[in-house]
């Protein structure tokens, strides 16, 4: 990644050094001095004071206040991106989004900080980490993950003294069927509590089969060969399908996530 810094350049230098970066997409940066107005879903003004202003390659604006996570005003993207000095000697940093059509305006009367950085990557992955009382929601809602025919009885089923088993099902045989879900991978802490819980069950139902299956990303090699010596059963659950129908439910039923939310406050912010 190429970086270069300009500090407390003139306003005829910052204009000329934004024309190019925004030309060019870069990353920019800016510690400065401003006002803004906003147009569109609504129309704002905010009175001038010093801010952090980002332009990202894809138009993306963001205005930071010196407090707080959210920006004060943002547009996601832009098709017109433009630095201009107007007739007052004021840097006019000109933002335009078409769909809807939203006109975001900085007017910078100092600048103290610019970067430009050209060659940024990113391309990891982003995952949405699910605790394991959504995994187990998911997976209670969609046995067929677990196994074909397994039908669900119950969530939190009380054994005893023991605990609360994840989920309690019947399988395509009508044996019933033991469940302990964890969202990482599972250990021999992990089987011991499934064992209590399957043998609890036996005292409890005499003569009843029964099953215990422990469904987790993984597990350790010492767990598995305990696992196997118990009797009981392990499922790879696969994280990245779970997260997906979490997802894809959540949008269905319009459950506002984390990402809508701080989307309406910014908003709310414009």
């Amino acid at each position: 990644m190429k970086l270069q810094v300009y500090t407390e350049p003139p306003l005829s230098v910052a204009e000329q050094v934004l024309r190019e970066a925004f030309s060019k997409k870069r990353f920019v940066t800016m510690l400065c001095r401003c006002s803004v107005v906003y147009e569109g879903r609504s129309a704002t003004i905010l009175g001038e004071g010093d801010r952090l202003v980002i332009v990202k390659p894809d138009g993306a604006v963001l205005v930071h206040r010196p407090r707080g996570y959210s920006p004060v005003n943002w547009q996601p993207d832009s098709q017109v991106l433009e630095a201009r000095l107007d007739e007052q000697d004021v840097l006019v940093v000109r933002s335009v989004r078409a769909k809807p059509r939203e006109v975001l305006e900085a007017r910078i009367s100092r600048v103290y900080l610019i970067t430009i950085a050209e060659g940024m990557e990113d391309h990891a992955e982003f995952q949405e980490l699910m605790d394991e009382a959504e995994i187990r929601d998911v997976l209670a809602s969609h046995p067929d993950l677990i196994e074909p025919g397994l039908r669900v009885v119950r969530v939190e089923k009380r054994m005893g003294r023991s605990g609360y088993a994840d989920i309690y099902a019947v399988d395509s045989e009508g044996r019933h069927v033991i469940i302990e879900v964890k969202r990482v991978t599972a250990g021999r802490e992990a089987v011991e509590q499934l064992k209590r819980y399957v043998d609890t069950w036996r005292r409890e139902n005499p003569g009843a089969p029964v099953r215990g299956i422990l469904a987790a990303p993984s597990i350790t090699e010492p767990a598995a060969r305990l696992l196997r010596e118990y009797g009981l059963e392990f499922k790879r659950i696969d994280l990245k399908q779970v997260r997906s129908i979490a997802s894809r439910e959540r949008r269905a039923s319009k459950q506002p996530s984390l990402l809508s939310f701080v989307g309406r406050r910014g908003e709310g912010a414009q």
